[in-house]
């Protein structure tokens, strides 16, 4: 799950398995893991394997709609609508925060989770 630095990305054919990239956000990187089963809960991972489903109730209860037992690697941004671009600052508030401020700092700077792989 960690990114690696590279000086140029290679061109198609360079790699006989092929090649393949992702654009890294500079946000937190996490795994989704849909309920399998009744009494099953979602959970969310960090790459560290720290669980903050509770830190993003709004990615929780989106999350809701997905298919049971799907394992989803991605990462985490908070979109700031005054400035028009991604909020480090506005996610690490959002992951530090627990209870009833989580759910505050839901509704005011909501969470979105950027799918690179189903795992």
């Amino acid at each position: 799950m960690l990114a690696q630095a590279a000086e140029y990305v290679p061109g198609t054919g360079v790699l006989a398995s092929g090649f393949a990239a992702e654009h890294k956000f500079d946000n937190h990187r996490a795994i989704l893991f849909t309920p399998t089963g009744l009494g099953g809960r979602l959970l969310l991972q960090t790459r560290r394997g720290s669980l903050i489903q509770g830190r993003f109730p709004d990615l929780v209860a989106a999350a809701g709609q997905l298919p049971e037992g799907l394992v989803l690697d991605g990462e985490l941004v908070v979109w700031d609508t005054a400035t028009g671009r991604l909020s480090f600052e506005a996610l690490q508030r959002r992951a530090a925060a627990r209870g009833r401020t989580a759910t505050a700092l839901a509704a005011k700077t909501p969470a979105f989770f950027i799918a690179f792989d189903a795992l």
